[in-house]
């Protein structure tokens, strides 16, 4: 059994992304993400950033969150795939993302 033992799955509005977490869905018992050890984000990059920064507003500490992409770039993401999720799990290897925040004024002055 993986350590991610409470896993929560937030998947965003695309057509793919649902379709995905339809056959996630049958696969195991999920949690809410405030209960979760990992949460499984299906989507594109966009979506993981999203996750990301309402996962550091609303936890502390923030959990894992493992990407699928189900979107067009998916950079940030790893190859969807609903089998051996948990061996995936496992064998991931995490790392820190330092959030950066920012403040622009534009050139009519707006902030």
């Amino acid at each position: 059994m993986t350590h991610y033992a409470r896993r929560a799955l937030v998947v965003s509005s695309t057509p793919q992304a649902r379709e995905a977490a339809a056959q996630l869905t049958d696969l195991g018992d999920w949690v809410g993400e405030d209960e979760a050890d990992v949460v499984i984000a299906l989507g594109g990059d966009g979506f993981m950033l999203q996750t990301l920064h309402a996962m550091l507003e609303r936890r502390k500490p923030p959990v894992p969150v493992f990407g699928m992409n189900l979107g067009t770039v998916g950079f940030l993401m790893n190859e969807w795939r609903a089998d051996g999720l948990a061996a995936r799990l496992d064998r991931a290897k995490p790392f820190k993302v330092t959030p950066l925040q920012a403040t622009a004024t534009t050139v009519d002055g707006r902030t």
